[in-house]
């Protein structure tokens, strides 16, 4: 967006055209001098000829140059500023996502894992990891900005969350994709020593999920 005072260029517009054209219906008038007669041989004469040319090429040069002047200063005037807006914020968040994972909790963790594939476009530059507990906190998936890597993950999680849920949040060991057996995420190290341990400890896994998430941000 430009921001000028155009009435400064028309002002000085207007004084260049009147000192430009204020002369052409002007008439001559003797108020100083004698008058001289018989002054046709003399103007016929190159000398002279040549005079007029030179008076006349440095007068429309002086003209030309005043007018230049006026045109720039009038544009010097208008104070003419170029706005731009730039939105230049730079996030480097670091988000690390703890999810409780025992199968009482896998409707809130459906949930929470689509909702939180929608955000993420919107989140670009932030750096993101997933931590998953229940009987001991596991790294699922250390801080990146890959967020394809990330969406793997998260699809996998979303598809297991989802078996769970149709088995009446029970979950199996494996279960069978594409002609193969994939092993279920709650029979990995965050369900180790679950008899000695006990149930799902939320603030252990609270606990954990801070001391991973300074570890990776040192990093």
């Amino acid at each position: 967006m430009e921001l000028m005072y155009p009435i400064s260029v028309i002002i000085c517009l207007i004084l260049a055209l009147l000192i430009c054209f204020g002369n052409f219906n002007k008439k001559e008038k003797y108020t100083k001098g004698k008058k001289v007669a018989n002054t046709n041989y003399i103007k016929e004469t190159e000398y002279y000829k040549a005079k007029v040319k030179k008076y006349k090429i440095l007068t429309n040069l002086i003209k030309t140059f005043s007018i230049t002047c006026i045109v720039v200063t009038s544009i010097l005037i208008a104070r003419p500023v170029t706005i731009q807006t730039k939105n230049e914020d730079k996030y480097n968040r670091d988000i690390l996502l703890g999810l409780d994972i025992s199968t009482s909790q896998s409707e809130v963790n459906l949930e929470l894992i689509r909702k939180f594939k929608e955000i993420i476009p919107s989140i670009e530059g932030d750096r993101i990891g997933i931590v998953l507990y229940n009987t001991a906190p596991v790294v699922y998936c250390p801080l990146t900005d890959d967020y394809e890597y990330i969406n793997e993950y998260l699809d996998t999680l979303e598809e297991q969350l989802t078996i769970a849920i149709q088995n009446n949040n029970y979950a199996p060991p494996t279960y069978e994709k594409n002609g193969e057996e994939v092993p279920m995420i709650w029979y990995g190290g965050v369900s180790a020593n679950s008899v000695e341990r006990g149930s799902s400890l939320v603030g252990d896994g609270l606990a954990r999920n801070n001391i991973f998430f300074s570890k990776f941000r040192n990093r």
